[in-house]
């Protein structure tokens, strides 16, 4: 039989242009990838809303501490979203209201709002939410994995 032998050196030369060619594509799609620029900058920062990581707040620096996709200039302190919509107001007060007083929370009952882990939701979670009514997260335009929804709303532009 007269057939091709293959060499140790036939198999590593494949192997580069496998790895050259999987590079390429790589480079080729990621190229075409994610928004387009062009758009509009509704916080007026100079950083356009699809690439903006708080489109609500001017924020030119992008400065994001936590690494989550949200910039800091959109992250303020929550505790006490019970409908976790990532805004701290009025849905969140009648919920505290609903079960001011309950006890038990994690244990034998399912209280949203004890917001400080106590088990009891009672005036040091009204106060807890006092602080933060009006509070909110977001929203972000960067929507890669590095954007975590539970801390950041992301929104795609």
């Amino acid at each position: 039989m007269d057939g091709v032998r293959i060499t140790e050196e036939m198999i590593k030369m494949k192997v580069r242009l496998l790895a050259l060619a999987f590079g390429f594509f790589l480079v080729a799609g990621t190229a075409v990838a994610g928004p387009t620029s062009g758009g509009g900058d509704t916080d007026g920062d100079g950083v356009e809303n699809a690439f903006d990581n708080c489109g609500s707040v001017s924020n030119a620096s992008q400065t994001d501490t936590d690494h989550n996709g949200c910039g800091d200039g959109c992250t303020e302190p929550i505790q006490c979203d019970g409908n976790s919509d990532l805004v701290i107001g009025g849905p969140d007060f009648a919920l505290l209201g609903a079960e001011f007083g309950r006890t038990g929370c994690g244990t034998t009952n399912t209280c949203s709002m004890d917001c400080n882990g106590d088990t009891v939701v009672g005036g040091p979670d009204f106060a807890i939410l006092g602080t933060e009514f009006g509070n909110t997260v977001g929203p972000s335009g960067i929507t890669t994995a590095q954007c975590d929804p539970s801390s950041c709303r992301c929104t795609p532009q």
